[in-house]
């Protein structure tokens, strides 16, 4: 057990929030945790719809910090499974690897423009002093402009809502590795003996969706700690500390240590005395993508062995589809599946006030053209709304934020977390990793 004696507030329900818990509760440490909604899990949960299972979002888990692997396997045991499915880019009516493969490439393209695109790759990385100071300059220097075009550029631009050049080349994250111009040719020449083995097809995933992982983890913590429909409506401070927390404007809680995982621009604006005004105003430079998720319900057994489908064609509205069934059999009745998309978003846009039944019709036509299934076999459909969903990381938005954390920093007894609260892009294990790391910070100080 551990000699911490001070009472943690965590203030956020979702993967972030539910680490700190969760390593609170092993350190014998006592918490508060507040969740304005009526479930825990935040964006990471598992929806059931008239008996299909599928998740907000097309979540796995990453076998990449092996104490969160071990946390994981040792909460759902049997019920967690190492799979193996692919993702794919569809183009043009073909479907390609994703990450790019080389020989794929050279199906998908053709000889001529395969080695075209070869030598663009090659002139591209010629020019040793480039500067890759945005997305698209980092993405035209690893791929060259066909390949750029074709598969990176418009994708991201959908995916983000911002000109490529105006994002940071953090939004990469690690999914152009593995392809560089020896790679490019060895695979093309030799196949399948040199295939590149960067194509992200290998994770765990639970039984009945990843919501499993945090339901499993709420019945591990003290229910007596946890307080959903408990929304944040005020942080009071005083002297370089928080004081307090109201909850749904009017019950006050004092707070010994606050830990957040909340949108940075929900924090500032319920500090009370709020920030000073320059703050404030770079506060509303902070913007989160939000995504309409649609489902459609299927009377077919399957329709690919994909784990995830990219679009990157401007003529989607989409950018990414993914079947449940193929993540676990159990997400959908037996002889049947069902396909969610993915489009993201902001809540100013026309398109998240659209009229459901006509956007739902829109994209099933898009779907049905793609082949991936007939008018007859689409038993039902539906939509759910993802907010929050992940930070906007345009170019120099370090330095944005920088004075923003600068002063929260202010606050000795305010710890920040999660994606909202860091304002990074980062997935389940990120968020176990930074749980542990705020609880071990405490008891250290």
């Amino acid at each position: 057990m551990s000699e911490y004696k001070k009472h943690i507030t965590i203030l956020g329900g979702g993967p972030a929030g539910m680490a700190v818990a969760f390593y609170a509760h092993e350190k014998g440490i006592e918490y508060s945790l507040f969740e304005r909604s009526n479930r825990l899990g935040g964006n990471c949960i598992t929806i059931e719809h008239n008996g299909f299972l599928f998740d907000s979002g097309a979540h796995r888990l990453h076998d990449k910090d092996p104490e969160t692997t071990q946390i994981i396997k040792g909460l759902l045991g049997s019920e967690l499974e190492l799979i193996h499915v692919p993702s794919q880019i569809y183009r043009e009516g073909r479907f390609i690897d994703f990450p790019l493969s080389p020989l794929n490439l050279l199906r998908f393209l053709g000889l001529f423009r395969f080695i075209h695109s070869a030598f663009q790759i090659l002139y591209a990385k010629s020019k040793k002093n480039a500067v890759n100071e945005d997305f698209k300059s980092l993405v035209l220097h690893q791929y060259g402009k066909n390949i750029a075009e074709l598969f990176l550029l418009h994708y991201t631009e959908k995916l983000w809502g911002k000109p490529a050049d105006e994002l940071s080349t953090e939004v990469a994250g690690k999914r152009l590795k593995g392809l560089n111009l020896t790679t490019f040719m060895l695979e093309a020449i030799q196949g399948k003996k040199r295939k590149t083995r960067h194509l992200d097809g290998s994770f765990y995933y639970p039984k009945y969706g990843i919501g499993a992982i945090f339901e499993k983890m709420q019945q591990h913590l003290n229910t007596g700690s946890i307080f959903l429909e408990h929304k944040v409506t005020s942080i009071r401070h005083e002297n370089n500390r928080i004081k307090g927390i109201i909850v749904n404007d009017r019950k006050e809680h004092m707070v010994q240590e606050l830990v957040c995982s909340l949108p940075l621009g929900v924090v500032l604006n319920i500090l009370d005395p709020p920030p000073p005004f320059e703050i404030l105003e770079l506060a509303k430079r902070i913007e989160f993508r939000d995504i309409i998720l649609l489902g459609f319900f299927l009377d077919k057994e399957s329709v690919n062995n994909n784990g995830s489908m990219y679009f990157p064609s401007e003529r989607y509205r989409f950018t990414r589809i993914y079947e449940p069934r193929n993540r676990s059999v159990h997400m959908s009745p037996k002889g049947k599946t069902s396909l969610m998309v993915e489009i993201p978003c902001q809540r100013n846009e026309p398109i998240w006030n659209q009229d459901e039944s006509l956007l739902l019709n829109e994209i099933a036509q898009k779907l049905i053209e793609a082949k991936l299934f007939t008018e007859d076999e689409l038993l039902d459909s539906c939509v759910y709304r993802v907010y929050n969903a992940y930070p906007i990381l345009e170019k120099g938005y370090a330095e944005r934020v920088k004075p923003i954390y600068a002063y929260l920093s202010l606050f000795k007894n305010l710890h920040l977390t999660g994606r909202n609260g860091l304002f990074s892009y980062t997935h389940i294990h990120d968020h176990m990793v930074n749980g542990r790391e705020v609880i071990d910070r405490l008891c250290h100080e």
